[in-house]
């Protein structure tokens, strides 16, 4: 009786070890996970854009219930890179061919194009333009917008957004240098509210026209500091935007 009380003690017990081994890998692997899922973005400035970067044109491209041509970037205030090569980046649900413009914003004068590429082929999903290297470098502080144009069955589509080239901190290049990982370079380039760059390096860890894991959290963070209030005149197109960018990172 004895010994049959003592085996069931024993399976008792293993049992409870191996419930407590289960939790405690759980738990291992739950903070080895999460991690991976931060890049929080938080705008180091929200100088509002210019009047020049109001999108406009058709809303209806495309025309068959899809999201339509949509900026992967700050609408409500002015986006930062230290890159003067910048990646910008778009998305639509269709494929297309689509016209990049660059212009530089001057002060009391109509703003300047910088370059234009025309009949770029753009794919369903997510898309990306870097400047190329056959034009000259942005410089440092100054203000300019980009857009994206396209032609369609009810007229032209077109969306721009609005950043501005800063420098960066000499501290901030010794914590980006040490990143051991593509998680930890976005986190620190997104906690620095630098937009185009986080959202550059992303991008490159994941699939053709696809946002991947970082990516999607870096959209999620745009949706939540995106502000009507900043923006009240364009109260309509700023809720569009948020809703797409919401139908964008649900994909």
């Amino acid at each position: 009786m004895k010994l049959r009380n003592f085996s069931l003690f024993q399976s008792l017990s293993a049992k409870a070890n191996q419930r407590r081994l289960v939790s405690i890998f759980t738990l291992s692997l739950f903070l080895w996970v999460t991690p991976e899922a931060i890049a929080k973005f938080k705008p180091r400035t929200r100088n509002p854009p210019s009047p020049y970067s109001r999108g406009g044109g058709s809303r209806g491209c495309p025309d068959d219930g899809g999201i339509p041509l949509t900026l992967l970037a700050p609408q409500t205030y002015v986006g930062e890179t230290v890159s003067k090569r910048p990646t910008f980046a778009w998305f639509m649900s269709t494929a297309g061919t689509v016209d990049f413009m660059l212009f530089e914003v001057k002060p009391k004068q109509l703003p300047q194009i910088v370059m234009k590429a025309e009949g770029l082929n753009s794919l369903p999903g997510v898309n990306k333009f870097v400047v190329p290297s056959t034009q000259p470098e942005l410089t440092v502080g100054k203000k300019y917008f980009w857009r994206i144009s396209m032609l369609c069955p009810n007229g032209l589509a077109f969306e721009s957004a609005d950043f501005q080239v800063i420098d960066i901190p000499l501290a901030f290049k010794g914590s980006i240098k040490s990143a051991s990982n593509s998680t930890q370079k976005v986190t620190y380039l997104a906690e620095q509210g630098l937009w185009y760059d986080a959202f550059a390096e992303a991008l490159k860890y994941s699939s053709q026209g696809k946002l991947g894991k970082l990516g999607s959290n870096l959209i999620q963070e745009l949706i939540e500091n995106e502000r009507v209030e900043d923006k009240p005149n364009d109260r309509e197109a700023i809720n569009r935007f948020i809703k797409n960018l919401q139908l964008i990172y649900q994909q």
